[in-house]
Parts: C-alpha cells; structure tokens; sequence
C-alpha cells in the first residue's frame, strides 16, 4: 500500500491547485488594475458627457450675466455623485462656483469651453468640474475586486475540475493497475485487463506492455524451474552414484587432505570419520612414495589420469588391504580463483591379488618344497647374469644331485623320499643366504650365488657346508630316520660359460664327474675356450 502522502492523485491534486492558485493571483491582479483604470475612464467620459448637459444654460447665464442662474447650474452639477464642486469662470475671472469646489484640488479639475450663444467659435467662459475622486475610486475599487473575485472562483471551479477529470482518467486507473499489478504472484497466467475506455490510449499501451514483460517472465520462470527440476535430478543420481558406488572415492586438495569420502571409502579403509586423518598418503603403505606422484601429479600438464595398485592400512585390521586406485585431477574454479584437485577412486582387489600371486607362485614354485621350479629358477639365473654382467663380478651355480636317494623310495617309499626331499630344501635355503634355490628336477637342486670371489673361496665353503648338512639324517616316519649324501658340479660364470645353458653343462659335467669318483664331493667345472 502507497502512503496518502506519496499517492499519485494528492500529488497531482496538489500540483494542479498551487498552480491554479498562482495563475489566478496573477490573473486577478492584472484585471483588478485593469478593470480599475476603464472604469476611471468611464467616469471621465461621463463628467464630459454632464458638462455638455448645461453648456448651453451655463453659455446663457454668462452672456447675460444672470448670477442665480449660474449659482443654480454649479450647485445643480455638485448634486451629481461624481462631482465634488463646479465653477464658471468668465473673462474677468472666476464668476461662480458650488459650495464643495476647492481650490486646492486644481490639478484634478476637468475644465471645459462655455461658447457664445450666438457666435459661433467665440468662448464667454470656462465650466470647471472638480471630480468626486473618493467615490469615483470606492466605486472602481468595488468593481474591479468584483471582477477579480469573480476570475478567482472560476479558477477555482476549473483547477477542481480538471483535478477531477485527471484522477477519473489517469491517477484512479494507475491506482487500479497498481493494486492489481501489486497482487500478480510470479509464475500465475492471470494477465491485467486494461481498464475501461483506456484501450487505445497510453493506459492501455502500458497494461499490455505489463501483461507481456509479466508473460517473458512466467516463461524465464517456468524454465529455472524445469531447469532447477533437471538440475536437482541430476544431483540426486550423482549423489546416488557417489553414496551408493561400490568403490571407494575422495577428493584431496593441494596438502593431500581428504576433504570428503563416500561411504565405500569408510568401509574400505575401516573408519567413521577423517577428520584425524591429516594426509591420505597416511592410509598406506608407500606413503613417500605417493606423497611425491602427488607432487608430479599436479606439475604434469600432460598427465591427468594414473592407475596404480597400492596397500592400505586399515583401521579395522592389522592386515593390508590391496586396493587398484585411479588417480585424476579436478580443477574446482570457485569465483575468480581455482583449485587444483585429485579425485581418488580405489577398488578392493585383496583377494584378487591374493588370488593372483598364489597363481604366481604356484607357478614358479615347486609344491612339494617350495623352491622355485626350473622354468622360474632359469629367468632368475639369467637375471643374476645379467646383474653380474653390469657390476663385472662372477657368479656361482652350484648343481646338487642327491646320493642314495633312489634307495630311500624303494625302501620306505615315496612319502619317505618326499620328506628327504623338503627337508634337503629347507636346508639348502638356510645355507643359500641371498642366493638362488631351484629345484632343478627329481632329486636335484641348484643354487645360484652372486659376487663370487675370484678364488672361489665363497663356493668352496657353501660346497662343503650343504655336502655336510645334506649328510645329516633325516626323520621319515616315527624314530626312523634315513640318510642321504651329494655331489655337487660348479660352475663359475663367465668363466665356465658365457650363456646359461654353458654354464649348466659345465656344471653338470662336473658333477658327473663327482658321482663317477665316488660321490659325497665337490668338483669346478672346466673353463671354457674363449673365457674371461
């Protein structure tokens, strides 16, 4: 609602009256002075119009010096309202005069010419009239205030008028389509109806400019709000996807702190809250290390999405937990200013993982001892040479045939010989240290030994270290034990070979060699033409 004081109607009411007003003092001023001065005129022309009544009389009177006569036209002339006293004046001065001329007022005296009764052109005397000024005045005064009264209610009555007939054509239909506009609630088809009479005029123009903007309007609205509908959509099925997701995800910012986490981030990694968690990088287990690809991360413009599989530490056990992550970055523009993030994605693949290295192992391994097998045994052996090849030191292989085995199956059986077999590996892999432990085939085994001394001290030693833990019995079933012995073929790389199969022959020439001497020994292979 508009205060009184600020409606349209007071103000131009207001508007209309001071200037109404104003018009008619100016206007009753002009035609009060105006109406004033005709009407002295007019009083003028009549003092003229009464001298000419008696100038044949006052001419007579003076041609024959009758004084009464001339006393009688005087005092009859003052008789008159606008006259305050008549004299005659003859040649030899003032004749007669009225009882109210005076003298004093000369210069207001209306004098007019007495001619000669029977010459015609010849002046006897003059009349003087002497103006009854105060009446005169009272009574123009009293007309041109009459006048000007008059013009002041006309003014008045038009001003009332014409503020009448502005409001009924222009305050009171803006006052109607202001209330009306005023209740038009946003989104609502209900158009203004143009007032009456008003169709074709500026009212009308305005009334369906208004109804047009209010429709632009509606549209605008109707599509935030289909827009707002789609938007808010859209944000329940990507929070459904963030809450719900069966991999755990996160964003961290530039100090590599969680800032928010799903609920299969909480699961995975065993907590209900981060907010004791300072880095992400603490949850696992290469910390350094995924502290620094962060940093190389965010530095490569290049790079914008890693893979990797890491450990976590887990809240909820003391084992770790195999998680593949993808790692992408996120640029969050906030105003003028952004932020470089990293979305985190991380699926459990613990037992996968498990799954996969017991795959792994099972297929380089043997299962009966737990030694690598032949086929995994060689791609060590020629990664040791290649190792060995780039320090130039030597390397050993040590080709290990069991003595006496045979016997052991014959006798007490497989289950037996499986026993001598396990317990020749544990052995082996305690006296090996850092070396390689395969084992190659039946009841033979080869050790691999890397930075062998020139004198081959070193494999002299562990020679006769496995000869004389290999001799000890071995337990196979109760109190009965058996025993078993080796002969063992060495070869030294690249002396005795500069490929692996070289270096095996040499070596298992030499322990042929052994078994022929009587077994239970060590023997060096022969180095070969061409060696180092």
């Amino acid at each position: 609602m508009i205060p009184n004081r600020q409606n349209l109607y007071v103000k131009v009411a207001v508007a209309i009256g001071g200037g109404a007003f104003l018009a008619a003092v100016l206007a009753c001023l002009y035609f009060f002075w105006d109406a004033r001065e005709t009407k002295l005129k007019e009083v003028t022309n009549q003092l003229g119009q009464i001298a000419l009544t008696v100038q044949k009389t006052a001419s007579v009177a003076l041609y024959v010096k009758d004084v009464e006569l001339g006393k009688e036209i005087v005092e009859g002339l003052e008789v008159n309202d606008l006259v305050a006293g008549a004299l005659l004046t003859a040649d030899s001065g003032d004749w007669v005069s009225s009882s109210g001329y005076a003298a004093d007022d000369v210069l207001q005296v209306l004098e007019f010419d007495i001619p000669h009764p029977f010459f015609a052109g010849e002046v006897l005397g003059k009349l003087k009239l002497l103006p009854n000024t105060q009446y005169i005045q009272s009574r123009a005064t009293e007309v041109a205030l009459k006048q000007a009264w008059m013009l002041a209610l006309q003014s008045a009555l038009i001003a009332l008028l014409v503020s009448l007939l502005v409001h009924k054509t222009l305050t009171a239909p803006l006052n109607r389509l202001t209330s009306n506009f005023e209740n038009i609630k946003p989104g609502d088809n209900n158009p203004l109806s143009v007032p009456k009479y008003h169709a074709q005029d500026e009212i009308g123009s305005l009334v369906r400019g208004i109804n047009q903007l209010v429709a632009n309007l509606n549209q605008s609205i109707e599509k935030e709000r289909n827009l707002r509908q789609k938007t808010e959509l859209l944000e329940r099925k990507f929070r459904l996807i963030f809450e719900r997701a069966t991999a755990g995800i996160c964003l961290i910012d530039k100090q590599n702190h969680v800032l928010v986490v799903n609920e299969a981030f909480e699961r995975l990694c065993g907590t209900d809250s981060i907010d004791n968690q300072t880095s992400l990088c603490q949850w696992f287990e290469e910390e350094a290390e995924l502290d620094r690809f962060f940093n190389e991360l965010r530095g490569n413009l290049n790079l914008n999405h890693v893979e990797m599989e890491l450990q976590l530490r887990s809240q909820q056990t003391e084992q770790l937990k195999w998680v593949h992550c993808l790692f992408s970055k996120v640029e969050d523009n906030v105003g003028a200013s952004s932020e470089m993030l990293i979305e985190v994605m991380m699926y459990d693949i613990t037992e996968r993982t498990y799954r996969e290295r017991m795959i792994r192992f099972e297929a380089e391994h043997d299962p009966l001892t737990q030694l690598k097998n032949r086929r995994a045994g060689e791609r060590l052996l020629l990664e040791m040479m290649r190792k060995t090849d780039q320090t130039r030191a030597l390397m050993g292989v040590l080709l290990i045939d069991l003595d006496k085995f045979k016997p052991v199956n014959d006798i007490y059986g497989h289950e037996a010989g499986d026993a001598v077999l396990k317990s020749v590996a544990e052995r082996l892999m305690k006296l090996a240290g850092n070396g390689i432990v395969i084992r190659w085939g039946g009841d033979e085994f080869l050790i691999g030994i890397s930075n062998v001394d020139k004198d081959y001290n070193k494999l002299r030693e562990l020679a006769q270290e496995l000869l004389i833990q290999i001799a000890r019995p071995v337990a196979i079933r109760g109190n009965l034990s058996c025993q078993v012995g080796a002969s063992v073929g060495i070869a030294i790389y690249p002396h005795h070979g500069h490929t692996l199969e070289a270096l095996l022959e040499a070596a298992d020439v030499a322990m042929y060699e052994v078994k022929d001497q009587g077994q239970g020994s060590f023997r060096f292979g022969k180095i070969s033409s061409g060696a180092a």
